[in-house]
């Protein structure tokens, strides 16, 4: 299949993220235009994405996480702590791609309520994943994985066995 990745630095960034996310909320509220929380939703949305296409080797809200474990605060992810690579850029392009629309609907539309959904949906997710560790687009991806394997001819080729990433935070 392909390579795991340690889901702690996904957390960090996820509640980063929601933090971002409520600061958006708050400027939303204080100010006329709201060009100052579109602006710092688009960097999110901007954030995720650029984590998904990079395979997750980027990832600037879970830098924080990346730089406490590459001096050491931080140890080695437990199995645990691993999840598949395919399934968090998954959350991260429907993540990312969420608050854009959201965004955009906001903006150029004017459809308050679209929007709201739309980045609500987002910062609860991110929320769940945060709190519980627990990624729903990741479960999600598995269980399509599933039903590829499941209806599979007999004796076909499987997706192959995962590869473990397990550098001391090399970023790599």
């Amino acid at each position: 299949m392909s390579q795991m990745t340690d889901s702690r630095g996904f957390r960090t960034g996820a509640a980063i993220s929601v933090l971002l996310l409520g600061v958006a909320a708050l400027l939303h509220t204080s100010e006329p235009t709201g060009s100052a929380s579109a602006l710092l939703v688009v960097a999110i949305a901007a954030a995720m994405l650029l984590s998904a296409a990079t395979g997750l080797r980027v990832s600037l809200l879970g830098l924080p996480f990346r730089i406490l474990r590459e001096r050491g605060v931080i140890g080695a992810p437990a199995p645990k702590d691993l999840q598949p690579v395919p399934g968090l850029r998954l959350a991260q392009v429907m993540g990312g791609t969420m608050l854009l629309l959201g965004v955009l609907a906001d903006t150029a539309f004017a459809a308050d309520l679209v929007a709201l959904a739309l980045v609500v949906t987002v910062a609860t997710l991110q929320s769940f994943l945060a709190i519980t560790g627990i990624c729903v687009a990741c479960k999600l991806y598995g269980v399509v994985v599933w039903f590829q394997n499941r209806s599979l001819p007999q004796g076909a080729t499987t997706i192959a066995p995962q590869k473990i990433r397990m550098t001391k935070g090399s970023g790599r």
